[in-house]
């Protein structure tokens, strides 16, 4: 079910990378990929074990519950699997679903106004009963696991962890060139510069329209860096100015809300970059600055740890699971904790080639080839009751 794949936030990109490598590792399995909108097909044009179906509906609940289950059925499907926390509920075969975080439960404040309430109570009620339908629950994290075990009462027994990686292009830049195109094309600064990145924008109809989600803690790292930039200034020091990119950022940040924190002209927001362009952006990078309040897994962690560039991360939920060793990690809440270790990374050199060699090495470890043979392994194990049944019957 991939009705998502072409989403631009870490959805879209795990999917799209999972489904790389599965149908690369895995050429024997016949596969249907089933779409919402005909632009999404041919990506696997090249495949032969891979049909494109497109389903065109008007709504998630219509392809979810009625297109995708009856075009399942007429396919005669052994198992179907949905990234993206939903299922058929009354599926004509075993269903496999990816959950994608347990913030409906731990952090009711990402969901505010009618709107807000609305989708938190909506995914509270049927993310457990997704789990409860599906025969199989994956995660992009053991944090998430666990977080799923104790909110949404899923049995342990049922779950299997399929990490996320980085894109083969992520990696350490040696070409000037492309870094020089770069920071030309996002009118970047000539110096190393602290980097977020971020999804800008609230959900939606939940808050006004330049409220920026609080997910990413934007408010609290622009505290933490005026403090910084505050402190060194005093003792002469200068520091790397600040990188704030995602979509909806340069609308909100405007200069006036980054003077309530800092001086406008220390912040840069590029606003969207493409993906083919971060990996040069992350090279430019003295650190990325990660203090995400909640992620069930945090790809740019991954991305930025192959790309050389030293990390700092929250404390909290998937972060120190993804970044082991290979970061400074911070309270998302402690302003003064999050300063400092801006400071930290920003003048000493020693620390910074310290955590880039780690970086590197734990980046390593992550593999979509390995995330895709354990997807297919859970695919396996859940169309296995279908197949025993055909053969008892036959």
């Amino acid at each position: 079910m991939l009705r998502a794949i072409d989403d631009v936030d870490g959805q879209g990109i795990y999917i799209r990378k999972l489904c790389d490598a599965l149908f690369e590792v895995d050429t024997r399995n016949q596969y249907v990929a089933f779409y919402s909108r005909a632009g999404q097909a041919n990506r696997y044009r090249d495949r032969p074990n891979v049909r494109e179906v497109v389903l065109p509906a008007r709504s998630k609940l219509l392809w979810d519950q009625v297109l995708v289950p009856r075009e399942a059925r007429r396919e005669a499907l052994d198992v179907l699997f949905h990234h993206k926390f939903s299922i058929p509920l009354m599926p004509p075969c075993p269903t496999v679903v990816q959950q994608r975080g347990t913030e409906y439960w731990s952090h009711p404040e990402f969901y505010v106004g009618w709107s807000g309430r609305v989708d938190r109570l909506y995914n509270r009620f049927m993310i457990p009963l997704y789990c409860r339908r599906a025969v199989r629950v994956l995660t992009n994290s053991d944090t998430l696991g666990d977080e799923l075990v104790h909110h949404a009462g899923v049995s342990r027994s049922k779950l299997r962890t399929v990490y996320a990686s980085a894109d083969e292009s992520f990696q350490p830049i040696t070409d000037p060139e492309m870094l020089v195109q770069a920071r030309q094309r996002y009118a970047l600064p000539a110096e190393p510069f602290l980097l977020m990145v971020v999804k800008g924008h609230q959900i939606l109809g939940q808050t006004g329209g330049n409220a920026l989600t609080p997910r990413k803690n934007v408010a609290v790292a622009l505290e933490a860096y005026g403090r910084m930039r505050r402190r060194t200034g005093e003792a002469g020091t200068a520091v790397p100015p600040l990188v704030i990119l995602g979509i909806g950022i340069a609308e909100r940040l405007t200069p006036g809300a980054i003077a309530e924190f800092t001086d406008p002209a220390a912040v840069h927001t590029p606003g969207f970059v493409e993906f083919g362009d971060m990996p040069a952006l992350y090279g430019m990078a003295r650190a990325l600055v990660f203090p995400s309040r909640y992620e069930s897994f945090g790809i740019p962690i991954v991305e930025a740890m192959a790309s050389g560039c030293p990390v700092i991360t929250s404390t909290t939920s998937a972060c120190p699971e993804v970044a082991g060793d290979a970061a400074l990690l911070v309270d998302p809440d402690d302003v003064e904790g999050l300063a400092s270790a801006m400071e930290r990374i920003s003048l000493d050199d020693a620390l910074a080639e310290e955590l880039r060699r780690r970086g590197l090495r734990r980046a390593a470890s992550f593999s979509w080839t390995q995330s895709a043979l354990t997807l297919l392994s859970e695919l396996r194990t859940a169309a296995r009751p279908a197949r025993a049944g055909a053969t008892s019957s036959s």
